[in-house]
């Protein structure tokens, strides 16, 4: 006889637990283009397709820290990021993500 918790449904196959707070979207390295540096030096990429996740295309990715990557491309795999203070004061148009590269 086991013990249920409440409100607990168990893990699925496959599931990797992760810290993921509720203001993050999963960002798939696959889905973006290739790397590039603003005027002030910050590496970014751009979203090339729209995603399920509420990621659009045209959506900027920006990175901090050193990610993974295939030549000038960022490597394949799920990033979690967090809008942009300046991005959630917009009301249409692009939208602004910052991800970091957890060691």
């Amino acid at each position: 006889m086991g013990y249920k918790m409440k409100g607990f449904a168990g893990f699925k196959d496959g599931d990797k637990k992760t810290k993921v707070s509720k203001n993050q979207q999963k960002i798939v390295g696959e889905q973006t283009g290739e790397i590039k540096t603003d005027k002030r030096g910050h590496k970014y990429v751009l979203q090339d397709y729209n995603t399920d996740y509420g990621i659009m295309k045209g959506d900027t990715v920006k990175l901090s820290g050193d990610f993974p990557r295939v030549g000038s491309y960022l490597m394949g795999g799920d990033y979690y990021g967090k809008q942009t203070k300046k991005s959630l004061k917009r009301k249409s148009g692009p939208r602004t993500y910052k991800i970091k590269n957890e060691k």
